[in-house]
């Protein structure tokens, strides 16, 4: 019992890092623009470099989790992104920038999808969906930290020194997962799906799609756009994104309370919805409200907290024997959705002459993506 409470502690501490890697540059990544000078495009591949890496590993993870469980994998691949945050604290130029966001990216890769492994395989369905919903609302205090606090641990240290103390931290947490993560339960959550062929999957592709768009925003867009349209300084951009990151882990933290009393499936359809009408309505009239705007930043922040059900959703129609290949799959296409959302959203700020319009052409591809979402996951038969 006291190795699983280790355990559980260390699982949350290393995914709580996850999140301030994927969340910090929406703070930091102006101020890094400026000083190596970023242009719109670079900038977008920076943002995105993270998560292709991050998608690319997703499904070798999977094939590994399955031979050698989590625990390797993970704590191996975190070392190699405390590195990665080594080089992005010492980059000169665009090409570095991006190549140490690739690398960290990597090194994020094993952790979600090693907690939804190990703990999907508890014989417990709903055990296993709050142990893993529990460490997603720990880990989501990472974007917290990545917001405010990192602002001004950067004025105080630099956004090198910060990333420099991000990366010993980083260290830190796969030294732990090394030494406590122990070995899934043999067996797992599910059997063999009838006819060998996991049913209804094919339904959960457009919204794995989608699940993180509403991050990518947050993560690298919504500085920009606050700043753009509203003509928020760095303060108060840095303040909203506080605000974000607290409705996030609020939401967080009430998933796993909400579905043991309302079905996970009814929480994704009414999320996604509600993104998707807030969505349209701010793209009709961008710069109407920076009220609104930091509004719908939260209720589009807070979808990525659906990703948890999904995934834990399609763990009941995996084999038990290709949990790893099926998650690495979906996370695939989850990350990837970010990395194409990212570069598609560097694209319009480009091209686009001025920020109303860009952000509201951004506004309404995001809406429309949530649209095609919302309808794959929709027609899923149950």
């Amino acid at each position: 019992m006291r190795h699983d409470k280790k355990q559980f502690l260390v699982l949350a501490l290393a995914f709580l890092m996850s999140m301030f890697f994927r969340s910090y540059f929406g703070v930091v990544g102006p101020i890094v623009a400026a000083e190596i000078d970023l242009d719109p495009i670079s900038y977008g591949y920076a943002a995105s470099a993270f998560f292709i890496s991050f998608g690319l590993l997703q499904m070798p993870l999977g094939s590994a989790f399955d031979r050698f469980g989590p625990r390797r994998p993970t704590a191996v691949l975190m070392i190699v992104g405390a590195l990665g945050a080594s080089f992005i604290a010492t980059a000169g130029s665009a090409r570095q920038l991006i190549a140490g966001q690739a690398v960290l990216g990597a090194g994020c890769a094993p952790i979600f999808m090693g907690v939804v492994y190990q703990f999907g395989s508890l014989s417990d369905g709903l055990a296993a969906r709050k142990k893993i919903a529990a460490v997603s609302a720990i880990g989501s205090l990472g974007a917290l930290l990545s917001a405010s606090p990192m602002l001004w641990l950067s004025e105080f240290l630099g956004w090198r020194g910060a990333m420099l103390l991000a990366a010993s931290s980083m260290a830190l947490c796969a030294a732990g997962v090394a030494f406590q993560m122990g070995q899934p339960p043999p067996g797992g959550q599910c059997e063999e799906a009838p006819g060998g062929r996991p049913p209804g999957l094919v339904y959960l592709f457009p919204i794995c799609l989608t699940l993180s768009l509403g991050g990518t925003f947050r993560n690298a867009w919504a500085t920009p756009y606050l700043s753009g349209v509203f003509y928020a300084d760095q303060t108060v951009s840095s303040f909203a994104l506080t605000i974000v990151s607290a409705v996030g882990i609020a939401t967080s933290f009430a998933i796993p309370a909400l579905i043991s009393r309302v079905s996970p499936r009814i929480v994704v359809t009414c999320g996604m919805a509600a993104a998707t009408i807030a969505t349209f309505a701010m793209a009709v009239s961008p710069a109407s409200s920076i009220v609104a705007a930091v509004g719908l930043i939260c209720l589009l922040y807070s979808t990525g907290n659906l990703h948890p059900l999904v995934m834990a959703e399609a763990q009941e129609l995996a084999s038990s024997k290709r949990r790893g290949i099926v998650l690495g799959f979906l996370n695939t296409l989850v990350f990837f959705g970010v990395a194409i959302s990212s570069a598609v959203f560097g694209w319009v700020a480009h091209n686009a002459g001025g920020a109303p319009l860009t952000f509201q052409i951004i506004l309404f591809v995001t809406a429309a993506c949530l649209v095609i979402g919302l309808a794959g996951y929709l027609t899923r038969p149950t």
